[in-house]
């Protein structure tokens, strides 16, 4: 049963069909082979993946940082950065990281990240001489880290898929989100002085002060959301909604750029963005009950066993078959696919099951720039010019580094566990 399951997962993958077909038509094939099972049971684990509260929180998110995205935060976020930075040298590379950082906290997706900051400021860094394939890269690097710091929809998949605290996974995506922007800065900074890049002058403390409270707006959405977590005045679901409710008077209101006509457009692509997503979770589960009932966590821990007992070289292990499974998918078909295989080896290994969660996120977040379909890399070519393989070549320092991120991580255990055990005790 097991190899006709596998085997249809693989011929429909190799097809290119939709993933969430791809997750139910193999849970489809498993039934039919084993027979004796009700087809029902498809709709019910389907309707079952889906009818969840924490879910709530997903279009909630969506919705809400794309009522900011809307507004024209990105503005007043890159004046606010530049101030603070611009003035170092390779400032402008600097400010990208910061605020990409930034901007994908409020919007939760990579891509819009990559799309509003660079539209921004990758003609501002090339009219300053930095070179196109050094700042893509960097753009698009940069615009990673946003799904890996809360408030992070990766880690409410994987939360609600793995039955893992929400809360926990996002306070184990701080410190890593920060090691990885901070670990961008040294090297953009690096580059920038080698190269001779020019840095803005030093703005005035008045200047900094006013480009710092046009920006605070923004800059308190993800710390009402996240301060409102951790405080314990709502859940991640609620907060999602607080969101919604303050994207809504800030943009309209302080910013001045959400229109009421354009709402209409706004939720309908928030509604597709989230079908998308709920979708996948919906047939995700189907396909998390057949890896449950064959124990195919326990058989995939036998099979690294025979290589390594030792925990450490089989979370490596893991780490190389994530980064090959986040080259052709994005992060959410990847997490739909991998976290029920993987999340039970947390208690088989005696790992923390926050620390594997986020050991699997940033993994999987990093195939968003991995060369050649990281949809992150079509963003920033888009809106560069650069042929895919220029950028590609470009992208592959930044993603060392993430890579280098993603083994402290993996090995520094109490990196990911320190402020979940903080605010959760």
């Amino acid at each position: 049963m097991v190899a006709g399951f596998l085997g249809a997962f693989a011929v429909l993958l190799v097809l290119g069909m939709p993933i969430a077909i791809v997750l139910g038509g193999a849970a489809l094939a498993y039934l039919l082979l084993k027979g004796g099972l009700s087809l029902t049971l498809i709709v019910q684990t389907t309707y079952a993946g889906m009818a969840s509260f924490p879910l709530l929180a997903v279009p909630l998110f969506i919705l809400g940082g794309n009522l900011m995205t809307e507004s024209g935060i990105t503005r007043d976020l890159v004046k606010f950065a530049r101030s603070l930075l611009g003035h170092v040298s390779g400032g402008l590379a600097l400010v990208a990281i910061a605020a990409c950082t930034i901007f994908a906290a409020i919007s939760g997706s990579a891509v819009a990240t990559a799309v509003a900051i660079g539209v921004m400021l990758l003609p501002a860094m090339r009219e300053a001489g930095y070179e196109d394939a050094f700042s893509g890269a960097l753009m698009a690097t940069a615009a990673c880290i946003g799904p890996v710091i809360p408030p992070s929809i990766p880690f409410i998949l994987y939360g609600v898929i793995t039955n893992v605290s929400i809360v926990g996974l996002f306070m184990a995506g701080v410190v890593p989100g920060l090691l990885f922007g901070v670990a961008l800065m040294l090297y953009a900074y690096a580059f920038s002085r080698r190269r001779g890049y020019p840095r803005d002058p030093r703005p005035s403390l008045k200047d900094l002060a006013l480009d710092t409270w046009r920006a605070l707006p923004a800059l308190f959405m993800p710390l009402l959301v996240v301060g409102g977590i951790v405080g314990g005045w709502f859940t991640p679901t609620e907060a999602a909604g607080v969101s919604v409710a303050y994207s809504l008077v800030v943009g309209s209101v302080v910013y001045r750029g959400l229109r009421l006509r354009r709402l209409p457009h706004i939720l309908l692509n928030a509604a597709l963005e989230s079908g998308v997503v709920m979708l996948l979770l919906g047939l995700s589960e189907p396909f998390a009950w057949v890896v449950a009932v064959e124990q195919l966590p326990q058989r995939l821990l036998d099979s690294l066993m025979t290589v390594s007992a030792s925990p450490w070289v089989i979370l490596l292990l893991v780490n190389l078959a994530l980064l090959l499974i986040g080259i052709p998918l994005e992060t959410a078909p990847a997490i739909t696919i991998t976290a029920s295989v993987v999340a039970p080896l947390a208690p088989l290994l005696g790992i923390d099951p926050l620390h594997l969660g986020a050991v699997v996120v940033f993994n999987l977040v990093l195939g968003l720039i991995t060369p050649p379909v990281g949809a992150v890399l079509f963003s920033v070519c888009g809106m560069t010019k650069l042929s895919l393989e220029r950028l590609s070549r470009a992208i592959w320092v930044p993603f060392v580094i993430g890579l280098m991120v993603l083994l402290l991580i993996t090995y520094v255990p109490g990196l990911t566990t320190f402020l979940p055990r903080l605010v959760l005790r």
